[in-house]
């Protein structure tokens, strides 16, 4: 039996307590990141969503399964969670709706930075993207860039359309990319980002040792390979520590992919 919220004021404590929740936590925040963040499986925070958007983060990560029998979608990491699992609309697209229509129509109110919101699809592509699609589009203020340059950028990741199916979907929607892959320059236009497991090219841990001469050249051409392309390059499965931050950055690795997000964002403010 799937656990039903009435709507996301029955887990946020109404919209007034979200206005004053989201004026503490962005207390701390000043001025633009240098280096762009992604808050990893960000469904599993204790404060999903609100924590990685407080920090001003680059992009959001959630995991979906299609529900049996309805056009809902879930959001968890494993499906022995989903008896349990809050809805994409609960967790992510009815909070930005509301913060989007506070915000004169921007993810942040007076700034131009743009949020990205990285949706894994776990389940097969059909149905899911077609419910995803077709929640989007009922909101083209929020999720569409055609309509407002300042909407959410909806990437797709986990089950895909093989690179030649791209141009069958809507243009307000991207893919995640992968390094290996000869996309034409059409197809490069709906990649948003190439995303490699840091784990395929090294073992390092992110410790107080630094990464061998060897895997930093291997890492080095992946990200000059990903840039020829006109791409960021993000790393998952990837050390989270100080060093490692530090590290990826001087390698040029563009999105750095984090479980901390507010650590990860006040440690590149204050470096």
């Amino acid at each position: 039996m799937l656990r039903k919220f009435s709507n996301t004021r029955s887990v946020f404590f109404g919209r007034a307590g979200l206005i004053f929740f989201m004026a503490f936590l962005c207390s701390s925040y000043s001025g633009k990141q240098t280096v762009l963040i992604h808050s990893h499986n960000d469904y599993q925070k204790n404060i999903p969503f609100y924590r990685a958007y407080s920090q001003q983060v680059h992009t959001i990560e959630a995991d979906i399964y299609a529900a049996p029998a309805s056009d809902g979608l879930l959001v968890a990491h494993d499906p022995h969670e989903l008896d349990s699992a809050l809805s994409l609309d609960e967790m992510y697209l009815e909070p930005l709706i509301f913060l989007f229509g506070q915000n004169e129509g921007r993810p942040w109110r007076g700034s131009e930075q743009v949020l990205t919101l990285m949706i894994d699809l776990k389940t097969p592509l059909h149905p899911t993207i077609d419910r995803l699609i077709a929640k989007l589009k009922r909101h083209p203020e929020v999720f569409d860039p055609s309509v407002n340059p300042y909407a959410v950028r909806i990437v797709i990741s986990g089950s895909r359309p093989d690179p030649e199916a791209f141009g069958e979907y809507p243009r307000f929607i991207s893919f995640d990319g992968f390094i290996d892959v000869d996309y034409t320059p059409q197809q490069l236009e709906r990649v948003a980002f190439i995303s490699e497991p840091f784990f395929r090219y090294s073992k390092w841990k992110g410790g107080a040792d630094t990464l061998s001469a060897e895997d930093r050249q291997v890492i080095e051409s992946l990200v000059a390979k990903s840039h020829k392309t006109g791409k960021p390059i993000r790393f998952w499965g990837s050390p989270d520590t100080v060093n490692a931050w530090e590290t990826f950055r001087e390698l040029g690795i563009d999105i750095i992919n984090t479980d901390r997000p507010e650590a990860c964002t006040l440690y590149f403010q204050e470096h």
